[in-house]
């Protein structure tokens, strides 16, 4: 059913899971606000689903590592009179690095754009959000979320925080029109740095691995229906279950010797 009135806002909308949800979200015949770094080519991905799914779509270009851009993007949609009823804040930067050798921008990247960029989004959108007879938060999160990575230290550490809060903010939410959600998939195909990073564990990170299609469908799926967490595929979430036996100290060898392989490739 067409939504004329309503709209679903995804940040990271020009590549990867973002583009993925939007196109999934386009053939569900909802309107989309995109949101993107500048020059990334989105207003193409705009036209091309907008062509496709004949839904009304707009986008907002901005850089969500700066301090001014969460709220530039609440008042782009404020001005133009947008009604929000999904929330997805995907955009989120990776990476592998040897933390005493990085550069202090690489950890402060990560931190602007996958924690505050996401909290102050979603801080921003809860009073539009409860406006709507029901709405929805989606936050992307990913299994390295349950681990703490040597060499992935702040990327595991942010998306540790993003399912903290989500699961706290849904408690706080509760009783209201706002469902909150978040997914948590291993390796996604979404660039040459993924797959790069992907073919580094061998075989069974293929195994693990899902197309970024059947994440961003699955991923919706599970938001409409309420759910809380959707970790993609049985294999990752033996693998959480695996980790409760393993004594702390092993593991952390275990995740050493394997995200060294990362390092190796990036």
């Amino acid at each position: 059913m067409r939504q004329e009135k309503s709209f679903a806002l995804i940040t990271g909308a020009s590549s990867g899971i973002g583009k993925g949800i939007a196109w999934y979200c386009g053939s569900r015949k909802m309107n989309l606000l995109l949101i993107s770094l500048p020059n990334e080519g989105l207003s193409e991905v705009a036209r091309e689903i907008r062509e496709k799914h004949d839904v009304i779509i707009d986008y907002f270009e901005t850089d969500l590592s700066q301090l001014e851009s969460p709220e530039s993007v609440y008042k782009w949609v404020i001005e133009k009179k947008y009604a929000v009823n999904i929330l997805v804040n995907n955009a989120g930067v990776a990476g592998t690095a040897v933390f005493e050798n990085s550069d202090p921008a690489y950890s402060d990247i990560r931190i602007m754009v996958n924690i505050r960029a996401l909290t102050l989004l979603t801080r921003y959108f809860i009073p539009e959000l409860k406006k709507q007879e029901k709405s929805y938060i989606l936050n992307v999160g990913s299994l390295s979320a349950f681990f703490s990575i040597p060499y992935k230290t702040v990327y595991s550490a942010s998306k540790a925080y993003v399912v903290n809060f989500s699961r706290a903010l849904r408690y706080e939410l509760k009783g209201s029109p706002i469902s909150v959600s978040v997914v948590c998939p291993n390796g996604v195909r979404t660039n040459a740095g993924t797959h790069a990073r992907i073919e580094a564990h061998g075989a069974k990170a293929r195994l693990t691995a899902i197309p970024v299609e059947v994440l961003a469908k699955n991923a919706i799926e599970k938001m409409l229906t309420g759910k809380f967490l959707y970790i993609p595929l049985g294999v990752n979430r033996f693998l959480i279950l695996l980790q409760k036996f393993i004594p702390t100290a092993l593991q952390q060898r275990m995740l050493t010797r394997e995200f060294m392989k990362e390092v190796k490739v990036s």
